[in-house]
């Protein structure tokens, strides 16, 4: 049985998540084991570093599956993008160490948050539109609460979590490109839990525009409590990179 590591690149827009759902096959893993079921005609369980949310893109995500015979990579990499819609890519298909999972492997990942305050007629669909002036020196402030090893039980959507929302955000930082008036968040961390990079991006923006108080927010946070912050949309953010 051999072990196949796959890098997979998606535009979000038309999909409602990475992870199978019962109710639409408008994902991007259902739309990928279809196709992997037309070429090798069998059912094939594609198992991702981690769920992406509805019309969350990626760059570079991974995902790996077994598959008893030895394929020609070559060949069948170009047999799977000359199915799959022009939405995905496969970028990479190689065999890998048996013991590789292309979650539990994963050490750390990373996202990036594209936002414009010019409108955009061209890459606009794949950046968040804002009007807002920010307050960096406070954005700045509050970046440190949110780094290291904290529960982000207040700046996530999941109702539980078997490792009490813990998470370590290795990094989290921004650059405002002032020629073409963009801000790009990026954020690194170990997991993230559900819809958690669109809240603590919002949180950030929220602080930065008055939205939010400062002290106020900050308590909270440690505290564990609910944070009433933005949820920023998921078309401007993208899966970077996965690291292992």
């Amino acid at each position: 049985m051999n072990n196949y590591k796959i890098v997979i690149e998606y535009d979000g827009k038309d999909f409602l998540g990475w992870q199978i759902q019962k109710s639409t096959d408008k994902t991007v893993q259902k739309t990928i084991e279809n196709a992997f079921k037309q070429i090798l005609n069998r059912d094939i369980k594609l198992i991702a570093s981690g769920r992406t949310d509805s019309k969350v893109n990626a760059l570079n995500q991974v995902a790996h599956f077994k598959f008893e015979q030895d394929l020609n990579t070559e060949k069948f990499l170009y047999s799977l993008n000359s199915i799959l819609p022009d939405s995905i890519s496969i970028k990479d298909i190689k065999i890998v160490p048996d013991k590789f999972h292309s979650r539990y492997s994963a050490k750390k990942r990373e996202y990036e948050y594209r936002i414009t305050f010019n409108k955009k007629s061209i890459s606009g669909d794949y950046y968040h539109k804002m009007n807002y002036k920010l307050d960096f020196e406070k954005i700045d402030e509050f970046i440190p609460i949110l780094k290291g090893d904290n529960s982000f039980k207040s700046l996530c959507k999941n109702p539980s979590d078997k490792h009490d929302f813990r998470c370590i955000i290795y990094d989290l930082k921004y650059l405002f490109y002032r020629s073409k008036n963009e801000l790009i968040f990026s954020i690194t961390a170990n997991r993230f839990l559900h819809s958690m990079v669109r809240a603590v991006i919002g949180c950030l923006i929220d602080i930065g525009r008055g939205r939010l108080d400062f002290e106020e927010t900050k308590q909270k946070f440690f505290k564990g409590e609910k944070i009433k912050t933005t949820y920023l949309p998921g078309n401007a953010l993208f899966l970077k990179k996965i690291y292992y």
